[in-house]
C-alpha cells in the first residue's frame, strides 16, 4: 500500500512538472515576437545589430514569429537582403506606427530579412530543431561577444566609428519599369529643372512610384487624389532614389519635394493604393458602348415598317 501510494506522488509531480515546463517550451520554440528599436529609422542601430530586437529570433518548424511596430516610423520586414532584393518568401508591406505582421515558417533554414523603406534595419529568423536551436543560439553569442575597447584610441579613428554608413539600397519596386495604374495623366504635378518620364501605383507596397529626369537642384509638386492613394492616419514616407527623404512639405495631399540634381525615382508610400481603377473604368466604358449599340440596332428595328 505505501509502495503504491510513493508510486502515484512521483506521477503525479511529474505530471505537474511537464504542466509548468510546457508552456515555456512552447513560446520559446513556437512564438517570438521581435520589437523595432525606438530611433531606427536613422541609421546607427545597425552599428550594434539592435535594429530588431532580438536581432536573432529562434522556432522550431511551424512557429510563428510577430513583427510589432513599436517605433515612431512606417517599417516593413521583408524576407531576403538590401543587395539581393526580397527573396518572396514573405512581406509584410508596409507597418506603420503600432502595426503588426506575423508568418509562420514551416522549413528550417536561416531567413535573412530586412526593412524596405530602411535598409540598414537587417535581422535574422531561424528555424531549426531543439538540438540545432541550442547550436545556433551559442554561435551567434560568439559571434557578437564584444571586444575589449582599448583606452587611448586616436580622436580621429573614433569619430570615424561613430559616422553612419551612407545605404544605396532600397525598395526594389525602383527598378521595375512601367506598370498598371499609370498616373501621369490622372494626378496635379509640376517638376522644375527636370522632367518626369513616368508615374504609376503599385498596390503590393502601396505607393506612387515616379521616375524623374533632373538637371540641376529643383522641385517636385504632386496633388495626390484619395481615389488612387491614401493614407489611413495622414501619414505617408517619402523615398527619393531608394532612400528616405525628409526635405519635403506636405499640405493634406499636396507634396512639395526637393529634389538633388541626378534624382532618378520618387517614391511617395502611403496605406493604400488603387492601381485597378484603369482597367475598372474601360470595363465600365465597354459595357456603355455595347449598351448603346444594343439600344440602336432595337430602335432600328422598330421603324422597320411590318408587311
Amino acid at each position: 500500500m505505501k509502495m503504491s501510494t510513493l508510486s502515484s506522488l512521483l506521477v503525479l509531480m511529474s505530471v505537474v512538472s511537464m504542466i509548468a515546463i510546457a508552456p515555456n517550451a512552447f513560446a520559446m520554440g513556437h512564438a517570438v515576437t521581435v520589437t523595432n528599436a525606438p530611433g531606427s529609422a536613422t541609421p546607427g542601430c545597425e552599428e550594434t545589430d539592435t535594429c530588431f530586437i532580438p536581432s536573432t529570433a529562434t522556432i522550431h518548424p511551424g512557429g510563428t514569429v510577430t513583427w510589432e511596430n513599436t517605433d515612431n516610423a512606417a517599417h516593413t520586414a521583408t524576407s531576403g537582403s538590401p543587395t539581393d532584393g526580397p527573396d518572396g518568401v514573405w512581406d509584410s508591406s508596409l507597418m506603420m506606427v503600432n502595426g503588426s505582421y506575423s508568418v509562420t515558417l514551416d522549413d528550417e533554414g536561416t531567413y535573412p530579412y530586412f526593412c524596405m523603406v530602411h535598409p540598414w534595419m537587417q535581422g535574422t529568423v531561424i528555424v531549426a530543431a531543439e538540438a540545432e536551436e541550442e547550436h545556433a543560439e551559442e554561435e551567434h553569442v560568439e559571434e557578437h561577444t564584444p571586444e575589449p575597447e582599448v583606452s587611448g584610441a586616436p580622436v580621429a579613428e573614433q569619430a570615424a566609428s561613430d559616422v553612419a554608413p551612407t545605404m544605396s539600397v532600397g525598395s526594389p519596386t525602383m527598378s521595375s519599369g512601367d506598370g498598371p495604374g499609370d498616373m501621369i495623366d490622372q494626378l496635379d504635378w509640376t517638376i522644375s529643372n527636370g522632367d518626369v518620364k513616368s508615374m504609376y501605383l503599385s498596390a503590393e507596397h502601396s505607393s506612387l512610384i515616379i521616375h524623374t529626369e533632373t538637371t540641376d537642384d529643383g522641385e517636385l509638386f504632386v496633388g495626390l487624389n484619395a481615389d488612387y492613394i491614401g493614407s489611413d492616419d495622414g501619414t505617408f514616407v517619402i523615398l527619393v532614389d531608394n532612400q528616405e527623404h525628409q526635405d519635403y512639405e506636405q499640405a493634406g495631399m499636396d507634396f512639395y519635394i526637393d529634389l538633388p540634381a541626378g534624382a532618378e525615382t520618387v517614391e511617395i508610400i502611403g496605406s493604400y493604393a488603387v492601381p485597378e481603377f484603369g482597367t475598372i473604368a474601360m470595363i465600365i466604358l465597354a459595357v456603355a458602348i455595347v449598351s448603346i449599340i444594343a439600344i440602336s440596332a432595337k430602335s432600328r428595328m422598330s421603324l422597320i415598317p411590318k408587311l
